[in-house]
């Protein structure tokens, strides 16, 4: 039976309307898709810098969590009769509300009824011992604390030395040539304080880094390190101090050492310590320039959860007045703690 002229035509026409809404909605399901799929791989990928650095944040806000073998901490509370020997806050406010009103002129200084004294930060010290050195941390406000012991490596033994001895590159060869690395890294930004109108004379170069080099030692390649063993101005003689001789001697006085020969001594501890405040890209394409990338991924990989996850919670309907009173709360609390925070870390 065919269709009616009339009938083809509405048709028709609702099939040209309902066309692009189609095709919004493809649209849309696709970039939903993708948003999801890229939330959820991305975290999966960064997932060991997501422990990494919630694991070792949690170190940096404990300093007595996870020490290494060498480490012991043994906590504390004093006795009152030794809290007593100790100088409250509120004593050391008065002394010092006494001593200000000697000073002042016409103006009256007075200590309030309900100071709330209190030190704000522990006090700490500590005794070197032979075998081990102790740390005293102390929150002088409780009387509580903790002992840290770390016990100290027994020295190598020296091999006993002759005058015919030779230094080596794994205990580093002291090395002069004459180069004033100072003067010669001024001179070679001399036009940038004439263009931004910087006083030179007030400029204070820091010492030189160290340059690293392949070498051939006994027929054998080796990688070297050349560091600055002298970083502050070379002075002239004794003699010529005293006559008032203080220019810079324009000679370079380093130690050339094989690198990798005295590696640090570092704990699990230290390690991850490290890893969590590592940043910045070296000058090298090494391992450390690769991590900097990870760092930036992390960046983007957490600002990316964070918007992915309200575009998902939006498509939720269900859920969307819950999450608003989420985010409003959210939205409070970190606005007061930053200003919070802000206060404590330019007034503290």
């Amino acid at each position: 039976m065919e269709k009616s002229p009339v009938n083809s035509s509405v048709s028709d026409g609702g099939d040209a309307q309902a066309r692009p809404a189609r095709r919004k909605k493809k649209v849309m399901s696709i970039v939903n898709m993708w948003i999801r799929r890229i939330h959820l791989f991305s975290g999966l990928f960064m997932l060991p810098w997501v422990l990494l650095y919630g694991f070792s944040a949690l170190l940096f806000n404990h300093p007595t969590y996870f020490t290494d073998s060498k480490t012991t901490v043994q906590s504390f509370q004093l006795k009152p009769s030794a809290i007593e020997k100790m100088p409250s806050a509120t004593e050391m406010a008065e002394l010092s509300i006494a001593s200000a009103g000697a000073e002042l002129d016409g103006a009256t200084i007075e200590i309030a009824k309900n100071a709330n004294a209190v030190f704000t930060r522990q006090s700490s010290g500590s005794v070197e011992g032979k075998d081990k050195d102790t740390t005293v941390v102390l929150d002088m406000n409780s009387g509580s604390g903790y002992l840290r012991f770390r016990s100290k490596d027994s020295p190598p033994e020296k091999a006993k030395s002759s005058d015919d001895e030779q230094p080596t590159l794994e205990q580093g060869i002291d090395v002069d040539f004459e180069m004033n690395s100072k003067e010669s890294f001024q001179a070679s930004i001399a036009s940038l304080f004439a263009e931004h109108d910087l006083d030179e004379s007030k400029f204070r170069p820091r010492g030189l880094p160290a340059v690293e080099f392949d070498a051939v030692v006994d027929g054998k390649p080796v990688r070297l390190r050349l560091t600055n063993r002298d970083s502050r101005r070379r002075r002239g003689s004794s003699d010529d101090s005293k006559k008032g001789d203080k220019e810079e001697a324009p000679t370079f006085r380093g130690k050339l050492s094989l690198v990798g020969a005295n590696p640090r001594d570092m704990s699990v501890r230290s390690f991850l310590l490290r890893l969590h405040t590592a940043h910045g890209y070296p000058v090298q394409n090494n391992s450390r320039w690769f991590w900097a990338i990870a760092v930036d991924l992390m960046f983007a990989s957490m600002c990316f959860w964070g918007i992915s996850g309200v575009v998902m919670w939006w498509q939720i309907k269900r859920t969307r007045k819950i999450g608003f009173i989420l985010l409003a709360a959210s939205g409070i609390v970190a606005t007061w703690l930053a200003i919070g925070m802000h206060w404590q870390l330019t007034n503290g």
